[in-house]
């Protein structure tokens, strides 16, 4: 049986890896309900054909009936109502035949027969991807200081937080949509993994005792970090960073974001709040990270962290930067684990006060390196991770903790780690959604396909979260419940953030702290 050709709905476009429930006695069931959708089809198209004889049957009646009188008109007459009727009858059976086709292609992609089942070419080509770059990234690399220079500047570009319609670091975002272009932007989506995976082991290779003995991307990632933090960008060597709390009038508007005292509905909410962190969406000031505070009437207290991406391409004076995302791609020392880990010691987040992360391209690669760091969950009860537009394949998130990845293809940065949605590891736990923009019939989807900022977004993220809720899918609403108690219900429903009481409910008390990080001198 063949896919539906052409575009899909948007919601055809969500593929769900992980979670709990996907088993391969499920998988085979899945089968089994979509061969008999399928012969149900079958049987449907055999009555369809049925109708198509009784017609003949209405309209050519037997040899030897006789009609008298009026007869003959009235029986004319019920002759073509009965035939109208059949006619009716077979066209809405043939719809239910193509329904019971559609959701059997449905259950055969949900059991994954052709979102993971890459054909010979798919995979020949992106081998071919693969070793290219590889050869690229080791010819660059042999090149010494020079090359790696250049490698670390287009590493830092790669990795920085491109975000709908912004232009972050200095022209970085307009550059690479130009370089591509809307058509080969959606033609190379699926192969971007490779190509990262491919550089990355070449640079690697090249310089290994700057990547320290680690292979693939990691260690080449640890190549560029190092020539990052030796370039002299910023006009001084950078130490450590400090987090210093904001006012109100540090924001553009004078004011704080609107949500500041109350508790995000949904996992959506929360992941829409992240936007106003920014300096271009929320008039944030750079490198803003946001902790807020819920204590319900009876006591309990518990917290949300968001946390938003690369401002900047280049070193910056706040960690922020593309120099940060090639660190923790390396697991080396960086600032923005340093930075989080200071604020929630200002804030007083408690050992047994569930705490949960919600990050954006490098505040999810973040959020997920600090979660996945050992002794981390001993000193902090984490309640859950979301990240989006993040590159986190490469990290393991304690057992116990419901984690949910958002990735589209056409973003890039949820690639630079050299895997793809599909190959995040997958746990009970641990949950990834990936929608393909370029196959879907949504304007917003198509407009965003052909552009890495837009696919980029914090909104993209958000809508194809929505779509996946929408799906029923019971891995994703299992793991936004555990996530925002209440938000497993569907798409903007909920009762609270974080592992305690509904938002609005009586009693709870909701402050949110902002905070501004800055590199130190050494």
């Amino acid at each position: 049986m063949s896919s539906p050709s052409g575009p899909l709905a948007p919601a055809d476009t969500v593929t769900v890896y992980g979670g709990s429930g996907t088993s391969a006695v499920e998988s085979d069931s899945v089968r089994r309900a979509a061969a008999r959708l399928h012969g149900a089809a079958a049987d449907l198209r055999t009555a369809v054909t049925c109708c198509a004889v009784a017609t003949g049957d209405v309209l050519r009646p037997g040899a030897g009936t006789r009609v008298t009188g009026a007869e003959p008109v009235a029986l004319a007459a019920q002759t073509l109502a009965l035939d109208a009727a059949v006619r009716e009858a077979a066209r809405s059976i043939m719809v239910r035949a193509e329904l019971c086709e559609l959701l059997a292609w449905r259950l055969l992609r949900a059991a994954g027969l052709y979102e993971e089942a890459e054909s010979t070419a798919e995979r020949l080509l992106g081998a071919l991807v693969t070793a290219g770059a590889f050869g690229a990234g080791a010819a660059l690399g042999t090149l010494g200081g020079p090359g790696v220079a250049g490698l670390a500047a287009l590493g830092g570009a790669g990795l920085a937080g491109l975000r709908g319609g912004d232009v972050l670091t200095g022209g970085a975002s307009t550059t690479v949509v130009g370089w591509a272009g809307v058509a080969a932007a959606r033609a190379g989506a699926p192969y971007t993994d490779e190509a990262f995976a491919g550089a990355g082991a070449g640079v690697a290779l090249s310089q290994p005792a700057l990547a320290q003995g680690r292979p693939g991307v990691a260690g080449g990632a640890g190549v560029l970090a190092h020539l990052s933090r030796e370039a002299p960008l910023i006009g001084k060597t950078a130490g450590g960073v400090d987090v210093v709390r904001l006012g109100a009038g540090d924001f553009a508007s004078g004011t704080f974001p609107g949500w500041a005292t109350t508790r995000a509905a949904s996992v959506q909410e929360a992941l829409a709040r992240v936007d106003d962190l920014y300096p271009g969406t929320g008039g944030a000031p750079d490198a803003t990270i946001a902790v807020q505070r819920a204590a319900g009437a009876d006591g309990a207290v518990s917290w949300t962290v968001l946390v938003p991406g690369t401002q900047s391409a280049l070193p910056a004076d706040h960690p922020w930067d593309g120099r940060t995302d090639l660190e923790l791609m390396a697991g080396q020392p960086d600032g923005a684990t340093a930075a989080i880990e200071q604020a929630l010691a200002d804030s007083g987040v408690g050992a047994d006060e569930p705490v949960t992360f919600v990050g954006h391209s490098l505040g999810g690669l973040a959020a997920a390196a600090l979660v996945s760091r050992p002794g981390f969950t001993d000193r902090y009860r984490v309640g859950g991770l979301v990240t989006a537009g993040a590159p986190t394949g490469l990290l393991t998130p304690p057992p116990g903790v419901p984690v949910l990845h958002l990735e589209t293809p056409e973003e890039l940065v949820s690639n630079t780690d050299g895997r793809s949605g599909a190959e995040n590891p997958r746990t009970p736990d641990r949950v990834t959604v990936v929608r393909s923009l370029r196959d879907s019939t949504g304007p917003a989807d198509r407009a965003a396909s052909g552009s890495v900022p837009a696919a980029h977004a914090v909104a993209t993220h958000v809508r194809t979260l929505d779509l996946a809720l929408g799906t029923g899918d019971p891995r994703v609403a299992g793991v936004t419940e555990r996530i925002v108690p209440g938000a497993g219900a569907g798409a903007g429903a909920g009762a609270g953030a974080g592992a305690g009481a509904g938002a609005g409910a009586a009693g709870t008390t909701v402050t949110t702290s902002y905070y501004r990080v800055e590199r130190t001198v050494r």
